[in-house]
């Protein structure tokens, strides 16, 4: 049977090492989870439903149904707001298609970063707060 998380995985663009890194996980877990060779943690496997929007039951080929309602519902209003988008997206040729998806994944990347940089950014400014509190004592 084709590994669904390995589908879902290539079809949003993600090397194993990213998605890996997304989920807390090693890269070569991830990739024993995709072909199958060892049994997934059951934390994992929620971690990955939710990052995909999907079913633990469909992850794990039991049903071929992605979503719940609940989840499907989710999906609905995502669609809506971005709706417009998706249609001068699936308007585009493969070629352009795949540029515009690149260019996505390098925003979503350096985003992720600027994040990151952002929370250690705040951390280290409330352990100098603190200290400077300490040593008005």
């Amino acid at each position: 049977m084709k590994s669904r998380i390995k589908e879902l995985r290539k079809k949003r663009g993600l090397m194993q090492q990213r998605l890996a890194s997304e989920l807390g996980i090693t890269q070569q877990m991830l990739s024993k989870y995709e072909r199958d060779v060892t049994l997934i943690k059951v934390d994992v496997l929620k971690k990955i439903a939710k990052y995909f929007n999907v079913t633990t039951d469909y992850l794990l080929g039991v049903s071929d149904v992605k979503r719940d309602l609940q989840r499907q519902m989710i999906m609905n209003e995502t669609l809506d707001e971005y709706y417009d988008l998706v249609e001068v997206y699936k308007e585009l040729d493969p070629y352009d298609q795949e540029m515009i998806w690149s260019i996505i994944q390098v925003v979503k990347r350096t985003s992720d970063r600027r994040k990151s940089d952002n929370s250690t950014a705040v951390k280290a400014q409330k352990r100098v707060d603190k200290s400077a509190e300490h040593s008005d004592l």
